[in-house]
């Protein structure tokens, strides 16, 4: 017996998304606003103000944490002038209208360079869902 999956007609129809508020954790509000900036730079969708004016919505959940600090001084033993290191991650779902899940995905920090990591994680959901909508 064959399972359902997800149809690429239904995803590639999805235009306007709307990216519900993120359970209270820390760094989450963040992490939305962050994702939705980033969703912004990409002109083949457009994220809508509230779940009625979406074609889909975009639900999840994620967090950021203090793993530890760096300095190039290794003396310095001090955290005021260190540069902080963050882990966390960032899950989401693509839901469509009858709240089927029409598209996951889960991102983790990479190690390209010092952008925060907001921009980090957000950045890669939105590729990686702007790539799944084509």
């Amino acid at each position: 017996m064959a399972a359902a999956g997800q149809s690429a007609a239904r995803l590639a129809a999805v235009k306007r998304i709307y990216v519900e508020p993120f359970p209270a954790k820390p760094g989450a509000d963040k992490l939305r606003e962050d994702l939705i900036a980033e969703l912004h730079k990409y002109h083949t969708v457009s994220v809508a103000a509230s779940p009625g004016d979406a074609d889909a919505v975009l639900s999840g959940t994620g967090e950021t944490w203090i793993r530890g600090y760096y300095s190039l001084n290794p003396r310095m033993r001090e955290v005021s002038g260190a540069q902080a290191i963050y882990g966390g991650y960032l899950s989401v779902d693509l839901k469509g209208p009858q709240n089927e899940t029409l598209w996951s995905y889960l991102a983790t920090p990479n190690r390209r360079g010092p952008e925060e990591i907001g921009r980090n994680l957000g950045g890669q959901i939105a590729r990686k869902l702007v790539e799944s909508l084509k």
